[in-house]
Formats: C-alpha cells, sequence, structure tokens
C-alpha cells in the first residue's frame, strides 16, 4: 500500500511540474496548462526572442510587432488566463487572436496570423483576415460593461467555436471575482482551427500573461466565468 500511494504521489508531482496539471476555472479535469510558467515549451515565437519569463509570467519584451503562438493547433475551445498591460509607448493593448493562420515554412507569414483579434481586457476587436480588416458590427458585438484599469490583474475567458464561427470574451477583475461577457464575435466564414496566439501590436509593447488553460470541445457552450 504505501509503495502505491509513493507511486501515485510521484505521477502527480510529475503532472505538476511539466505543466499538465487540471488548472481550469470551472473544477473539471478538461483544462490543460498551455504554460508551466518557467520554460516556452509548447509556443513559437516570432519574431524569436520577443518574449521572457518572468516571476512565473509570460512576458513581452516590446521589441517589435509579432506573436507567439501554440505549436498545437485548436478548433472550438475555452482559453482561460490572468494577464495585465504594464505599459507601451506608443500604447496599445494586449491582445489573443483566435481562428489563426499556422505560418508555411518558406512562405510569408500572414500578419497576426490573420486572425481574429480580441484586446484584453477593454474588449476591443480586430479581423485580421486578408480582404476583412475591419472591428465593425454585425460580426462584433459590444456589450455594456465597466471599465478596466488594464495595469492591473485581470481574468479572461475566451470561448471559441470553430464550427459556428463565434467567439465570445469574458473578464473579471480583479481576479476571484464574477466575470462581466464583453465582447461577441459571430461570422460562420471565419471558423477554422489553428493556433492560438498572443499578439504584440507594436514595438515599445509590455504585456505579461500567467495560469494559461485550455479545454479543448467544451460540453457546454456558455461562459462558466460569469456564473
Amino acid at each position: 500500500m504505501k509503495k502505491l500511494f509513493s507511486l501515485g504521489l510521484g505521477i502527480l508531482a510529475t503532472m505538476t511540474i511539466t505543466g499538465c496539471s487540471t488548472l481550469g476555472d470551472n473544477g473539471t479535469n478538461k483544462a490543460i496548462s498551455l504554460f508551466d510558467g518557467k520554460t516556452f515549451d509548447g509556443w513559437i515565437q516570432s519574431p524569436a526572442d520577443a518574449w521572457t519569463v518572468k516571476d512565473d509570467a509570460m512576458a513581452s519584451k516590446g521589441v517589435g510587432r509579432g506573436v507567439i503562438y501554440t505549436k498545437d493547433d485548436y478548433g472550438s475551445f475555452r482559453l482561460i488566463f490572468t494577464m495585465r498591460h504594464l505599459s507601451g509607448n506608443p500604447d496599445h493593448q494586449a491582445a489573443v487572436l483566435f481562428f489563426c493562420t499556422r505560418p508555411v515554412p518558406g512562405q510569408k507569414e500572414l500578419d497576426a496570423l490573420g486572425g481574429i483579434q480580441f484586446q484584453v481586457p477593454p474588449g476591443y476587436p480586430w479581423d485580421y483576415r486578408p480582404g476583412h480588416n475591419t472591428d465593425k458590427e454585425p460580426v462584433f458585438k459590444h456589450l455594456p460593461h465597466p471599465k478596466f484599469n488594464a495595469s492591473e490583474w485581470s481574468r479572461v475567458e475566451i470561448l471559441v467555436n470553430a464550427k459556428t464561427g463565434t467567439a465570445r470574451l469574458a473578464v473579471a477583475q480583479p481576479v476571484g471575482s464574477k466575470a462581466v461577457e464583453i465582447l461577441d464575435f459571430n461570422d460562420p466564414t471565419a471558423g477554422k482551427i489553428g493556433p492560438i496566439a498572443l499578439q504584440m501590436h507594436n514595438k515599445g509593447l509590455f504585456d505579461e500573461y500567467k495560469d494559461i488553460t485550455v479545454e479543448v470541445d467544451p460540453p457546454d457552450d456558455e461562459l462558466i466565468t460569469v456564473k
């Protein structure tokens, strides 16, 4: 019995170290860590060496416009993370991209991976798909919400459905409070499987992200942090 107990503790410790622990806000075992707080395993930077790890957070270095994106592709998912925007010169909000196009070796990378952008925490959007380049309704719907302080930590949930081409954004500030839904996206032609990316919009931006988790194909198409 003692041997089995020790083995179980060893497996649990290994899961925690490798970042494969179950860390979702929904209390299920389906939310998987995308960032272990120590390394960039599972991520690709473009340009290279534009991000660093600082105090368990993924931090942009302000070197120039670009993205850091997942090595894996995702279609329908629930992304939850904690973030803050420290400063910018010139300033721009931190941004997350989904429905992205993965770069092809030897070919020019699409700007912002040609994805849909949600700026966090305020909820400003942009459609980077070639031929679109807009932030207008009806594809984006802004919802009433309180004003957030971008320099303070926020807990963010983004619920994405590639089958329907929809996405919803909710923000909780302070962290631990009930989130508020602030932005919806709806365009059936946009839905696609691709990497998830964090965008550094321009040179001089300093943002931090931590506790990043993803739940693939969530059974409930509902935001969980607003409850």
